[in-house]
């Protein structure tokens, strides 16, 4: 062999050297090509010689070894062998001594396992014992391996060599289901592959199985194609259940598996009409059939895509409430959970934050008492697409519990529960982690962004977005969310240009897709920044714009639009005093209980006071809105309000009240540096023009009124 350089030495890790296969070798023992073809005859002359000296009982036990491959244990051997104890001793010290087997991994109290010394020594051994043989080996393995509960791949691998079709079908499924709950993917594709091949022979196996493992078989390689973001592979292996669902007249596995590929074409971003299309077949389907589970699931499936993927909330919450029912009605906690998690969402989204953590407290808690229990059929549950696939139940129950946190934590801060925001986001963002998710990575790390933003933790947002791959992830809208964050995250910390550029890049994706609840943050923070940069002319348009989409949304109040009080002011600026006031009073009708709402409608209600002239009317909505911000901890928001109330000072001549304001602004920016550990960013934080300018004034003031003190002292 070495001479037909087949063999190379290779040093291992014990030093020791050994002769192993050429990669030309090895590919063509994958492919497995005759062994006859590989091996020269002297070479297996020579083999077959050294076995023909051993005893019956060693030879019996060489071929049991050649059968069970790597690893066998002495007990094992012997059984497969079928000698007895005694005889299974004494051959085992033989086919060592002869160096045809070894020992491994023998210790104190560990008894050791037993393998051929080389591997194309089993080769032989294996080749030579023929079928018949062969096979009555295996189905010897496959009992004893069976009885003593050994991992399911084993098993699989026993089952086919012995000719057992059905055992190998339901060993290669199980071995799919375990390779999956380790992340191992691709193992538990090929585990998959063959128990779909085995149904696919000439003379199937559906007969065989039952619909639930046909139906198990194929949801779990769909969803591991998924993994992989392999949509059209996972589009097929739908296909084909949905062929065996009609053929079989299975009209619920029709309708969960037409639901499965219009989740999957969601996230393949696909047109809308061949998702609704699709929907429509499936709920056609669950309603003729009077399935109460499949008729549930594609009602939450129409909410869920409507709401999440279409911003279409008025037509989802019907369907998520009829969901809801048909899910409690059944004590199906897994998609109660569900329901209520995408209820909280529906909630949100239109501005009822308290609605919006009683569900999601209710979901959480149903999670809690779900912990690893699969769903209530048994079955892999329609997944929250936004939220990608996960491998197993659990672990998409988890999933969906992160993602929970996430949105408990968006909807406290805008209740004004900064301190309980950060705890949730944290726990959504480890609970990410810990199931290594990243789609639920990236939606955690975008909501606690904006909490840490709120809190004044600036440098702690802006590290959040080198931890999650969010370009990378094929759902847009998850990104869309992500720009919102970074863009918002840049302009805390002053990086204006930074800011401007992720919030034009997202209004560019939303423009593009018309999902208008996230165009209204965007628009208004565009207005913002340019305000701030003295740009009014395009501020004014940003705000034109804003209006536009705000009203097109028809709810309450949209999540983070905080900036309205720049709006209000390139209005009066841009000579449309009316539309001014129109959206104050607007706003004033809508604010409701959330005080975080409060500050940006006391602050534009300033601006309409200071521009008719009534300063002290300004200064009292001012005075009140940072109240609010000190009641909720909202650091960003005091300063500016302080900087507002200074300007106003000291435009009506009282500079010691505009030196305690602009001092106060900038007592808080200082706090805010000390926060920012890094010196660069630090530094370019604090030179930020409207950070710099706060800065000087507060610095002139605290100078200047002491000398007009003394000078009025001396007079």
């Amino acid at each position: 062999m070495r001479e037909r350089q087949w063999l190379v030495p290779r040093l291992t890790v014990d030093g020791s050297w050994r002769l192993e296969p050429t990669q030309e070798m090895a590919a063509a023992l994958a492919q497995e090509r005759s062994r006859h073809e590989l091996l020269p005859p002297s070479v297996r002359a020579l083999i077959q010689g050294r076995l023909g000296k051993l005893a019956l009982a060693t030879r019996q036990l060489v071929r049991a070894s050649a059968v069970l491959g790597d690893q066998a244990s002495a007990k094992l051997l012997w059984q497969v062998a079928q000698v007895e104890v005694q005889a299974g001793v004494e051959a085992l010290e033989e086919a060592e001594g002869s160096g045809i087997l070894r020992e491994e991994g023998a210790g104190t109290g560990r008894p050791g396992t037993y393998r051929f010394a080389h591997d194309l020594m089993r080769e032989v051994v294996y080749t030579e014992l023929g079928e018949a043989r062969r096979q009555v080996l295996h189905q010897r393995a496959l009992a004893r391996l069976e009885s003593e509960g050994a991992q399911a791949s084993e098993l699989a691998y026993h089952a086919r060599a012995s000719g057992e079709a059905e055992a190998t079908s339901r060993y290669s499924v199980q071995a799919g289901d375990e390779a999956m709950a380790v992340f191992a993917v691709a193992d538990a594709i090929r585990h998959y592959h063959q128990a779909r091949a085995l149904l696919q022979q000439p003379q199937p196996m559906q007969t065989v199985l039952s619909a639930a493992e046909v139906e198990h078989l194929y949801a779990h390689l769909g969803r591991a194609y998924t993994l992989q973001n392999a949509w059209q592979p996972a589009q097929q292996a739908y296909e084909e259940l949905l062929a065996y669902a009609k053929q079989h007249q299975l009209a619920a596995l029709a309708s969960m598996t037409l639901n499965r590929l219009a989740i999957l074409a969601v996230q393949q971003s696909q047109d809308r009409s061949q998702v609704q299309a699709l929907l429509e077949q499936a709920w056609h389907i669950a309603q003729s059939s009077s399935d109460q589970r499949a008729l549930a699931e594609t009602e939450w499936n129409l909410a869920q895509i409507n709401a999440v993927g279409w911003g279409d909330l008025k037509r989802a919450l019907p369907h998520d409430e009829r969901a809801l029912a048909l899910a409690r009605a059944s004590n199906d906690k897994e998609l109660e959970a569900r329901n209520l998690s995408l209820l909280g969402w529906i909630h949100l989204r239109v501005g009822d934050f308290q609605e919006a953590m009683h569900c999601l407290e209710a979901a959480l808690a149903l999670y809690a008492t779900l912990g690893n229990e699969p769903t209530a059929s048994g079955a892999l549950s329609l997944a929250l697409f936004s939220i990608g696939a996960s491998p197993t139940q659990p672990l998409t129950n988890r999933a969906t519990e992160a993602a929970c946190w996430g949105l408990l934590a968006f909807a406290q801060v805008h209740s004004g529960q900064v301190h309980n925001s950060i705890r949730s986001g944290r726990r959504a963002l480890a609970l990410s982690q810990e199931i290594k998710n990243d789609w639920v990575q990236v939606i955690s790390t975008t909501y606690l962004t904006f909490v840490l933003l709120e809190a004044g933790a600036y440098e702690e947002a802006l590290m959040q977005h080198a931890i999650p791959p969010a370009r990378t992830l094929p759902l847009t809208v998850i990104f869309q969310g992500f720009l919102i964050a970074l863009g918002s995250t840049y302009q805390a910390v002053q990086q204006w240009e930074e800011a401007r550029s992720a919030l034009e890049e997202e209004e560019a994706i939303v423009e593009r897709l018309g999902f208008g609840p996230f165009r209204v943050p965007v628009l208004t923070q565009l207005c913002m920044n340019c305000a701030l940069a003295g740009e009014w002319e395009r501020a004014y348009r940003y705000a034109l714009e804003t209006i536009t989409v705000r009203k097109s949304q028809d709810v309450a109040l949209i999540p983070l639009d905080f900036c309205r009080q720049y709006e209000t002011e390139a209005f009066l600026r841009g000579g449309d005093e009316r539309q001014a006031r129109a959206e104050v009073q607007r706003l004033g009708e809508r604010v409701g209980s959330y005080p975080r709402y409060r500050i940006p409608y006391l602050r534009s209600l300033a601006v309409l006071a200071a521009w008719d002239g009534h300063s002290e009317q300004a200064i009292g909505h001012l005075r009140e809105a940072a109240q609010i911000a000190v009641d909720l901890g909202l650091p960003g928001e005091r300063w500016q309000v302080q900087a507002a109330l200074g300007r106003l000072y000291e435009a009506g001549g009282d500079p010691v009240q505009a030196r305690t304001a602009f001092g106060e602004a900038a007592r808080i920016i200082q706090g805010l540096a000390e926060g920012i550990k890094d010196e660069t960013l630090r530094a370019r934080f604090l030179a930020g023009p409207p950070i710099r300018q706060v800065l000087q004034q507060a610095h002139r003031l605290a100078t200047q009124v002491p000398q007009d003190q003394a000078e009025q002292g001396g007079s």
